[in-house]
């Protein structure tokens, strides 16, 4: 009787554990609030419209973007982050002679879950940053200016260990037209449109 007891409380230990160790997106049964976590993203970036980022250079094939979410409340969710990619010169007559011009910004967001599961999430985002653009010549830094910028996107997550997964998305990025130029160079220097679709890998906060 003894040894049926302890072999009976052994297996109920080892169920209690295997369902504390259970995966789960969301990490807290808290539903109002829930600490966030860290994600490396590599993007794949595209310029398009009239602007010189566009019109002169081509953009790398791969970019990155790290990103941060701080916490969660309710369904939404809040985060910071850096995105970054550089191009290639294409034409010089519009752009001058700037070998490489590379994309800078770092922005706060705000995301909203549209739809959760035990292990998936996805939803929408909606941000905003301060854009950098650096423009380089042999390695040394040739011009630079700065503008700000708008963001919205689509995201996913898809958690399949404890603290760890991947995430896919898409982002499109426009800056403001802040730069003063001669009228005939207005569309060149005006506003940027930048679209990336994603993937990452991301850690939870426990």
């Amino acid at each position: 009787m003894l040894f049926l007891f302890g072999n009976y409380v052994i297996w109920a230990q080892g169920k209690t554990d295997s369902k504390d160790k259970e995966i789960s997106i969301q990490k807290t049964d808290n539903a109002i609030f829930e600490l966030g976590f860290l994600e490396l993203r590599m993007i794949s970036p595209h310029a398009f419209g009239e602007h010189f980022l566009n019109q002169s250079y081509q953009q790398d094939i791969a970019g990155v973007d790290v990103y941060m979410n701080v916490y969660k409340i309710h369904n939404f969710r809040l985060g910071f982050g850096l995105t970054r990619f550089g191009s290639k010169l294409t034409d010089a007559t519009l752009a001058g002679n700037f070998e490489r011009a590379n994309y800078r910004s770092y922005y706060v967001q705000v995301a909203y879950n549209v739809y959760q599961s035990q292990v998936f999430e996805t939803g929408i985002s909606l941000g905003y940053g301060a854009n950098y653009f650096r423009q380089r010549t042999q390695g040394v830094r040739r011009g630079s200016y700065t503008t700000g910028e708008l963001r919205g996107g689509i995201y996913s997550r898809y958690q399949f260990a404890e603290n760890f997964g991947v995430s896919f998305g898409a982002n499109y990025l426009t800056t403001n037209p802040s730069v003063r130029g001669a009228r005939q160079s207005e569309d060149l220097f005006g506003r940027t449109h930048v679209f990336y679709v994603y993937l990452g890998i991301y850690l939870n906060f426990n």
